[in-house]
């Protein structure tokens, strides 16, 4: 029998408050010299060998010797205008360190600089500027989503892991929409987990929605299409995310993968049946140029032989929605440059000698180019970040007819139909038909992954399509999703009369011409929406339950894109130059980043109305940390 590891109690909790658990319940950390050691050995045993250690006794010499920080601050609790005109430049300055992804390191001259420069009492370097940061900009912004969650009725959580380094980051993405504002989607929560099982995700999820009263108006979960979110693309079994999501939570949800990346894996899954390897080709091209200036050089003189301008090559990530078609147009701009430099050179690698020296290739990725265009737009469409899900299940459903009329028509591009005539005059041997075979293919295999991995938004989608208003809505339409939303109680039975009264009222607002107006003007479904209610607000015109179905279907996203934005903004901010930057500053600073939609200037003038926010600027109070 294997040793039973030791645990951090609430024993050991009390006998020594400085130490903390992370991660596991053997892991633990000493607040006093910040060391994180493990007490699965012997419990006690261990937290008394680390108070020995060096490290700590050198710990609590220095404690023993220091004063508190906040004896060096000065204690007025009745700032001058002066002292809030600094604050308000302080905490603009903190603001603007975030949001243009600088380091609080550099504070240190800047604020140095400025006192020099503009004003000798400010003071905002490293410390100031995170403390600002942690303890009065991000409390505030937090306020304002639960003030703003707190008056909602429905929203959506966003979840996805990324890794970083040895730490696997969740943000916990919301999305809901506001009546007279618009869809908002911004981050909840931001913890490190120490794995990535069904079992971590939703304990995780249930914690946060529970802390933040939201167990009640969560109406569906998003995330990647991995099985760990839904169980695959039949949705089957018990172990994974959504089915245990809503155990925990007893409620019924709408389980929404990611649009995006199904549309990339349909084209992806129907170009492995192309005769050409195209992600190997493109890889191989890029790599072979990409740091080496001699072949880059020699390129370009082949580029001028056939007057041809040079660009440069792009990469290709298979995890990249829309890297696909700028890859593929860029090897065709290229390709007769390409062919004469590769063939010509003496070490041509295998791969290219052989997908030049075929005549064909050029064929096939013109083929494969005017696909993923149409697979391209759609992906475009989608990946906004107020988009919504029944935007998505249309545009899939567009797609998935377009590419039903190309399987029935055997439809191939005009550059395939050249270049075939093309080589047929040039006597080369090719077999019309079996393009023609092999393009059908293509259209099947994409349409069939759609199907397959769609069908579950398409269909639960379809009776809130009424609500994007690309045409005037009929009651017998919105009856529908009333009727799902009573049986889900967010509307009270009893309330239907006043649905259908304040639908009236609604439908003398969007008449035809208003819809036509707003088609020609490519309006979003959103803005429409809060065109409506606005007006409704500004006439005293009872629009209350409507806004709840409104609020129902909007909240509903397109795709998971708004957490791999997160992931993006996080990369930046967390670079490897800052290998010190806490979970919890990092959390700080994108809550910043993603929760504040406003320029600097616009801060400066937020701060400089919002005296509460000044004072707390002011006060020593920001230094304490928890």
């Amino acid at each position: 029998m294997p040793k039973r590891k030791c645990s951090f109690n609430v024993s050991l909790q009390a006998k020594y408050p400085f130490i903390k658990q992370i991660n596991t319940p053997s892991d633990v950390r000493c607040e006093k010299c910040r060391t994180e050691f493990s007490v699965a050995h012997s419990g006690g045993g261990d937290i008394e060998q680390h108070l020995k250690s060096d490290k700590h006794k050198n710990a609590d010499r220095a404690a023993a010797s220091s004063s508190t920080m906040l004896n060096f601050f000065k204690k007025s609790d009745a700032p001058t205008l002066k002292d809030l005109d600094i604050a308000a430049a302080e905490g603009v300055w903190a603001y603007h360190t975030v949001q243009e992804n600088h380091s609080f390191r550099s504070n240190d001259c800047a604020s140095k600089l400025i006192q020099s420069c503009f004003d000798p009492k400010f003071t905002c370097a490293r410390t100031k500027s995170e403390a600002i940061v942690v303890n009065v900009l991000t409390p505030t912004a937090m306020k304002e989503l639960k003030d703003d969650l707190d008056k909602c009725n429905c929203i959506t959580i966003l979840n996805d892991a990324s890794n970083h380094g040895n730490k696997k980051i969740y943000p916990i993405v919301v999305r809901f929409f506001q009546p007279y504002v618009g869809v908002q989607v911004k981050i909840l929560d931001l913890q490190d987990q120490p794995g990535e099982t069904s079992d971590i995700i939703v304990n995780y999820l249930s914690q946060v929605l529970t802390d933040n009263n939201l167990t009640a108006k969560v109406v569906a979960f998003c995330g990647d299409n991995a099985n760990v979110n839904f169980g695959g693309a039949a949705r089957r079994g018990t172990n994974n995310v959504l089915t245990k999501l809503q155990s925990s939570l007893k409620k019924e949800l709408i389980g929404i993968g990611c649009g995006a990346h199904v549309i990339h894996n349909a084209v992806k899954s129907a170009a492995d049946g192309l005769p050409v390897d195209y992600e190997s080709v493109i890889v191989k091209i890029y790599s072979f140029f990409y740091i080496y200036t001699i072949r880059v050089e020699a390129l370009k003189e082949f580029c001028a032989e056939t007057e041809t301008e040079y660009q440069q090559m792009l990469g290709y990530s298979k995890t990249r929605w829309l890297a696909l078609m700028p890859a593929l147009e860029r090897v065709l701009k290229m390709y007769q440059p390409l062919k004469n430099y590769f063939l010509s050179i003496e070490k041509c690698p295998q791969l290219l000698k052989i997908f030049f020296e075929d005549p064909t290739s050029e064929l096939w990725f013109y083929f494969l180019h005017a696909q993923s265009a149409s697979f391209h737009q759609a992906v475009l469409k989608l990946e906004g970040q107020t988009v919504s899900a029944i935007e998505a299940a249309k545009e899939i459903n567009q797609l998935k007819d377009n590419l039903i009329q190309k399987q029935t028509n055997q439809f191939l591009p005009f550059m395939v139909r050249q270049l075939i005539l093309k080589l047929k005059d040039s006597g080369t041997n090719i077999d019309e038909e079996f393009v023609k075979r092999t393009a059908t293919e293509f259209y099947k295999t994409s349409r069939e992954y759609l199907e397959q991995w769609t069908s579950f938004l398409t269909k639960e989608m379809e009776i809130f399509y009424w609500a994007d208003l690309k045409k005037v809505p009929t009651w017998e339409d919105i009856q529908k999703s009333l009727d799902l939303l009573i049986e889900k109680q967010y509307i009270d039975c009893n309330k239907d009369t006043e649905v259908f009264d304040e639908f009236s009222l609604i439908s003398n607002y969007i008449t035809s011409q208003k819809i036509t107006e707003w088609n020609n003007l490519n309006v979003s479904t959103e803005t429409r929406w809060v065109e409506i209610f606005k007006h409704f607000r500004a006439n005293n015109l009872q629009h209350e339950n409507f806004c709840i179905v409104i609020e129902y279907i909007l909240c509903l996203p397109a795709t998971n894109a708004p957490v791999e934005r997160v992931f993006s903004i996080m990369n930046k901010l967390w670079t490897s130059e800052k290998t010190q930057l806490q979970i919890s500053v990092l959390k700080a600073m994108l809550i910043i980043k993603v929760n504040i939609k406003k320029t600097c200037q616009e801060f400066h003038s937020y701060l400089k109305s919002s005296p509460d926010i000044l004072k707390k600027i002011c006060s020593s109070d920001k230094y304490k940390y928890n």
